[in-house]
């Protein structure tokens, strides 16, 4: 597969034509992203964060290389990439006794094929990289949660009564956005999480409290390993470099709204999960899922996890939004397309959201320009990152076939990977790849743009 990325670069922090005042609502990774970026090409930046500090929960995180290209471009491998892992393949085994089905290949091929790395790293890790970007050249306010949005003005009122103008306001808020709850509220409708019985639990276990020399070694292998069941399946794999290993599981079960059976360690929703990154779970709750499985590592491994270190996630749809502009209001990431976690691509699709916002901003040669500007980002972003939340929700069937004839028949396809065989899981499948991790979308915006595409050079 030819790679069209690695000798290209790209003026990313190119002076703007006019200078934009911008405040950006949440401080997650997109937030800051945009906030880094807007800031460092000579905007004026506020970004509004409601929680009483700056941090960032979650655990691992995988960084496809449509994400690490950007990231690397944005100037922060020399404080993020220490702090990665680049692991070798993902190992898929049965639930009942771990048996190895197949391996998908990563690192090194998969930088061979794209021009950039994949890597896992924890979310905390990516989220100090882009505040610490973000900190030299934006104004961070904590305590500042937005309770009204002037779309025309633009302004936002705050809860303290504060009322804070700018040329843009970004809606960079999340999953339970402020910005898109008011969007719909102006056109008349109501914003409405719409749960899939589904929950993904997330846990983090030190390496101290391994002492099993089987389980040890298991452990620090540099892999990922993934356990399909009926109905759910757990991915491992270790992040700061050993020191911890990342558990991540989905789970999907029937409920009123489905038939059928699916779950990262997802697995059906008990009844108390949350649409949230932060909601408590015991390890009661994930043994109820999972103590009959694998029980060489798997099972060894939940008994091993902080009964206080277990996150529990809702997850839940939301229909595609009629429009991510209104008025002089743009949502990104996660306030205008929530991902179900299937294909590991919500934290890349929020960041490639910045990147084409900041380049949009960029070209505006007068604030009069934005709507023109802001409807070139929105038709530039809003196809893919819906296409994606759509194969996401693809890939969670095939991941938790009940066992029966579809399930072997699947399972057959993984152990002739080594052979060449298609991939039934679409995150390692070639095609679903090449869309996903072989997208450039500054390059794609940049050369859409007449005259632009001289913003890149390739070197011989």
């Amino acid at each position: 597969m030819a790679d069209n990325h690695a000798n290209v670069t790209v003026a990313v922090y190119k002076k703007p034509q006019h200078q934009l005042s911008v405040v950006i609502i949440g401080a997650g990774l997109a937030g800051l992203a945009l906030a880094g970026l807007l800031g460092k090409s000579g905007h004026n930046v506020v970004v509004l964060e409601a929680a009483p500090q700056i941090s960032e929960v979650g655990a691992g995180l995988t960084c496809a290389p449509n994400l690490t290209r950007l990231l690397s471009r944005w100037g922060l491998d020399g404080s993020l990439r220490p702090k990665t892992d680049a692991l070798q393949h993902v190992s898929l085994r049965r639930w009942q006794g771990g048996e190895v089905l197949g391996a998908s290949p990563l690192m090194p091929e998969v930088e061979r094929r794209y021009g950039a790395p994949q890597y896992v790293v924890h979310r905390a890790d990516v989220h100090t990289a882009l505040m610490h970007q973000a900190a030299g050249s934006a104004d961070i306010q904590i305590n500042s949660t937005v309770v009204a949005i002037d779309f025309q003005k633009p302004s936002v009122t705050l809860e303290d009564g504060r009322v804070i103008e700018a040329d843009l306001i970004v809606g960079s808020d999340g999953m339970k956005s402020t910005c898109r709850k008011l969007m719909y509220e102006q056109l008349g409708q109501i914003d409405k999480a719409i749960p899939t019985g589904d929950a993904a639990f997330r846990a983090c276990i030190p390496l101290e409290k391994v002492t099993d020399p089987d389980l040890r070694e298991f452990v620090q292998r540099p892999n990922a390993t993934r356990w399909m069941g009926a109905g759910r399946h757990v991915q491992g794999y270790p992040i700061r470099h050993g020191e911890l290993y990342n558990l991540v599981s989905k789970i999907r079960f029937k409920s009123s709204m489905t038939d059928e059976w699916d779950k990262v360690m997802c697995h059906p929703d008990p009844g108390f999960a949350e649409e949230s990154w932060t909601a408590k779970a015991s390890k009661e709750d994930m043994l109820r899922q999972f103590g009959d499985w694998d029980p060489g590592f798997l099972r060894k491994l939940v008994d091993l996890i902080p009964d206080d270190n277990i996150l529990i996630w809702q997850l839940c749809q939301h229909e595609p939004l009629p429009t991510w502009v209104m008025g002089k209001l743009v949502l990104m990431g996660d306030a205008c397309h929530p991902m179900l976690p299937y294909v590991a691509q919500g934290a890349a699709q929020a960041i490639e959201d910045a990147a084409v916002l900041h380049l949009a901003l960029n070209c505006v040669s007068s604030a009069d320009e934005l709507p023109v500007l802001l409807k070139a980002y929105e038709l530039a972003r809003k196809p893919r990152a819906e296409h994606i939340m759509s194969v996401a929700g693809d890939n969670r069937v095939g991941l938790h076939l009940p066992d029966g004839p579809e399930q072997e028949a699947r399972d057959d396809k993984f152990r002739l990977l080594a052979q060449g065989g298609d991939n039934p899981d679409l995150l390692g499948n070639d095609k679903t790849q090449l869309a996903l991790w072989g997208h450039d979308p500054e390059k794609e915006f940049l050369e859409n743009r007449e005259g632009e595409s001289t913003a890149f050079s390739t070197d011989n």
